[in-house]
């Protein structure tokens, strides 16, 4: 159990730590953490707030779908506080970065493997999971399609509704860039191939 939490926690700050980075490279964040970064950009607040108030209407959403509210949705309420207020000092501590556009595609691409062992970690410890992941293993469970699938339409979904949120305010694209659309398409694969080396 200990090491379990212990992989838990590390694939938690992968997470967070990732999705901070992927906003300084300025190549378009990362589809899951897509919405939020337009919440948090058109309504001026932190990203640990916009975080938490997408993890919880999340959270709502399995109970929907499952209809039910187990422990395991209630734990992810305050696991929605406490990763939101983690991603708040990462944004805190990790500076500008001012790398050139080569580096930072470089870089981009390494962290989508980092965030995509993050979310490994959290699913293969079988404890609480981050609402983004939970709301997927939901869809995965209820309709019997395989996680890393529906990580892949999920996350691209996230990336049409932060398109649509973002022309209904009538504000630029916040945080869309090619990386958004990398990530949507490659982050359940990076998934599903750690799945194959630890099955």
């Amino acid at each position: 159990m200990l090491k379990r939490i212990l992989l838990y926690i590390i694939g938690l700050n992968l997470i967070a730590a990732a999705v901070v980075l992927n906003i300084r490279y300025a190549l378009g964040v990362a589809a899951f953490s897509s919405v939020m970064y337009s919440v948090s950009e058109i309504y001026r607040i932190s990203l640990g707030t916009a975080s938490i108030l997408c993890y919880l209407l999340f959270v709502l959403m399995q109970c929907i779908l499952s209809k039910k509210v187990t422990l395991t949705y209630i734990l992810e309420v305050p696991l929605s506080l406490a990763f939101g207020l983690l991603t708040d000092v990462y944004d805190w501590m990790i500076p500008d970065l001012a790398l050139s556009l080569w580096l930072r595609m470089v870089l981009f691409l390494m962290t989508m493997f980092v965030t995509a062992m993050g979310v490994f970690l959290c699913i293969r410890t079988d404890l609480v999971l981050t609402p983004t992941d939970g709301i997927v293993k939901t869809i995965s469970e209820v309709f019997q399609i395989p996680f890393s699938l529906v990580k892949n339409v999920f996350d691209i979904s996230l990336v049409a509704a932060s398109v649509l949120l973002c022309l209904g305010n009538h504000t630029e694209l916040y945080g869309i860039g090619a990386g958004t659309v990398l990530s949507a398409f490659c982050l359940g694969r990076i998934i599903k191939g750690y799945e194959k080396m630890w099955p």
